[in-house]
């Protein structure tokens, strides 16, 4: 079967396009993947939603007036559920409530299910798939929306953003397309991965550390190329928008104020934030960071996505920087127009940084190297050559 017919939509529900003027309108698609096969993935579902069948399902809520024959193009925010969430958790009125919470968005949102896989290639022992969460976003569903949406084109019209294991999501993809994703937004996120105590943190999760990103030691460059905060030179000329609660409840939100897994998982991921926006910091990345009181729940989350929209998502960044350093441990990255092909996967962290004309490479193995006008080069690490 060709790449094509694997990236099909083949559940797409069939609406009748609204009147121009209509309110915003929900679609789902159901879609195939070469990377993840959903009959061996844990699917949530939100509580009084009955059973369905395991599929890679995608939100798309559509801005009023969106009309496929029309001209007009839209900005893109993809949103990412948490762990124990589903693809319809944002839009499910007892949980994210997105009607309500991103009332009057002018554009598209983007929801997909990502189960409980991290949105990460699996270590899996060395096969680095089954499941393949990453490479399922970034080299198939993306491209996907872009040939189905009226997207805007340039990366100041996309933007990411997710909770928890989605916000994890939301900073290591736009960490590894940073000419695609111009800001992101990052609410509750797990993303300082190597935290001494957060392996140990991850598998209350339901999920074995080493299986996902390697034995924290045997394979520490696994985690590293998968760490946000290590990444954090990969975001230099990405927005970010950082919010995190103190793990104590707020009344006036509506929460539980027994959650005692909710206070105090977000008192550790307040440590998160904290390493995440100082390595952004040292960066000198445009960095957002709205600490405050809140734990580990949906009231908060509603929240930080209304000040994440009030920051805003779409504001101008730099297209095209003549400088920039990007990490990766994928055996196909893309950055900034330029693509990276491991025949070999990586065994070590791949840095790989622009300056003027030249390119430079630090690792190990050969990448050939997709530039821009057609221009392919082949070479092995590290090298220092004239590449623009």
């Amino acid at each position: 079967m060709g790449r094509a017919a694997l990236l099909a939509v083949i559940g797409l529900l069939v609406f009748v396009p609204p009147a121009f003027g209509a309110g915003p309108r929900l679609v789902t698609w159901t879609t195939h993947s070469r990377f993840v096969d959903p009959a061996t993935q844990n699917f949530n579902r939100p509580p009084g939603v009955a059973p369905r069948p395991k599929a890679l399902r995608v939100n798309i809520l559509l801005p009023a007036g969106y009309d496929s024959h029309r001209r007009t193009r839209y900005p893109v925010l993809f949103l990412l559920h948490g762990h124990g969430d589903a693809y319809d958790s944002w839009i499910n009125s007892a949980k994210g409530d997105l009607r309500n919470t991103a009332k009057g968005f002018g554009g598209i949102i983007v929801m997909p299910d990502g189960a409980r896989g991290w949105y990460t290639n699996w270590w899996n022992s060395g096969r680095r798939g089954a499941p393949g969460w990453e490479s399922y976003n970034l080299d198939e569903l993306i491209p996907l929306a872009e040939r189905k949406l009226r997207s805007r084109a340039g990366r100041r019209w996309h933007a990411i953003a997710g909770l928890s294991m989605g916000g994890e999501g939301a900073a290591y993809f736009a960490a590894q397309r940073p000419g695609y994703f111009g800001s992101a937004g990052v609410f509750s996120g797990v993303v300082s991965l190597q935290r001494p105590e957060w392996p140990q943190s991850f598998e209350t999760q339901g999920e074995h550390y080493p299986d996902v990103y390697g034995d924290p030691s045997a394979q520490r460059f696994y985690s590293t190329g998968h760490n946000p905060t290590a990444l954090a030179p990969n975001l230099r000329y990405t927005r970010m928008f950082v919010a995190v609660g103190d793990g104590r409840p707020d009344p006036t939100s509506g929460d539980q104020l027994r959650n005692t897994f909710g206070a105090l998982a977000e008192l550790e991921l307040a440590r998160h934030a904290e390493d995440f926006v100082a390595a952004l910091r040292a960066q000198k990345a445009h960095v957002t960071f709205r600490p405050q009181q809140g734990i580990h729940d949906w009231p908060y989350w509603r929240r930080h996505l209304r000040q994440a929209l009030a920051w805003g998502f779409f504001e101008p960044v730099a297209e095209h920087p003549a400088g920039w350093t990007f990490s990766t441990v994928s055996s196909f990255s893309r950055a900034w127009g330029v693509n990276f092909h491991f025949d070999t996967p990586p065994g070590v962290v791949q840095t790989f940084t622009r300056s003027g004309h030249r390119l430079r490479g630090t690792g190990s193995g050969v990448v050939r190297i997709g530039l821009p006008h057609h221009r392919r080069l082949k070479l092995r690490l590290p090298f220092d050559v004239r590449a623009f």
